[in-house]
């Protein structure tokens, strides 16, 4: 778990507003922070950091060669290994250990073609300096939170809206999603233009607009494709062990001591056993 914030206003960012936004979130990730600010001050990045692998040298924000693209972190992509020697492959340069360094190489070659290859629990936020573009982009169970705020066509990203609020968004109460309890759309916030980035979506604000894209939602069988499935129930079993293993292996890739939750329900038994 670490802790990520952006923003892009009209005028140059505080310093102290920068370092209350890091502070918010330290609870986040307490082995380091880092921030990347744009040369007028008007765009800034920020990272608390909980070291889980790169563990020397995976500080954040990170930026491409040319200095065009500039990307914060949280979370984990699966299979890292995998993408990074075909990107190598290709010509692409690592500077650091890190699983997160392959969505900045992935943008820079695909663009946002490169969600299928991004397979984990993650938030990202990306600066494209080239397009004048901020992109949020959240992972598809919306494992990692990452909520956004675009006010008077200037916008902000965050792990937590207490970042938000930290970098000048206003608190101010959304009287008609708090007065509909937890019915209300997964996108909505109680606080007034604060809107969570929806699971399996990317956001791009541009200038003064923002677009919410879908790049993954739930495929479920349809009745004819369950009827024409012959499989017998121990094949059945054992393609879900075949799933279910490879799961629990990449999730258990990392530079530090790996743990497992057990609650004692068949879920948490299952990735134990």
């Amino acid at each position: 778990m670490c802790g990520i914030f952006a923003a892009r206003t009209n005028r140059p960012i505080a310093t102290n507003k920068i370092e209350s936004a890091l502070a918010s979130l330290y609870h986040r990730g307490p082995d380091g922070n880092g921030t990347w600010t744009s040369q007028d001050r008007q765009t800034v990045l920020g990272h608390t950091r909980l070291s889980i692998i790169g563990l020397s040298n995976g500080n954040q924000p990170m930026s491409s060669d040319d200095d065009a693209l500039h990307m914060v972190v949280n979370g984990e992509f699966y299979g890292y290994q995998a993408v990074r020697a075909d990107l190598r492959a290709k010509g692409h340069q690592f500077q650091t250990d890190s699983d997160s360094e392959i969505a900045l190489h992935l943008y820079r070659r695909m663009g946002m073609s490169m969600m299928p290859h991004l397979r984990g629990e993650f938030a990202v936020v990306i600066a494209d300096e080239r397009s004048g573009e901020m992109i949020g982009i959240r992972d598809r169970f919306g494992i990692k939170p990452l909520y956004y705020a675009n006010i008077n066509g200037e916008v902000f990203f965050a792990s937590e809206i207490k970042a938000l609020l930290s970098l000048g968004v206003p608190a101010e109460w959304d009287w008609t999603v708090a007065a509909s309890g937890l019915s209300h759309p997964n996108d909505e916030t109680y606080f007034a233009g604060i809107h969570a980035v929806p699971p399996g979506c990317y956001v791009i604000a541009r200038n003064d607009q923002i677009r919410v894209y879908t790049y993954w939602d739930w495929e479920f069988p349809t009745a004819e494709e369950l009827q024409a499935d012959t499989r017998s129930d121990e094949e059945v079993t054992a393609d879900f062990r075949a799933v279910l293993k490879d799961a629990v292996d990449e999730r258990q890739v990392a530079d530090v001591e790996v743990a497992c939750y057990l609650s004692g329900g068949i879920d948490s038994c299952a990735v134990l056993g």
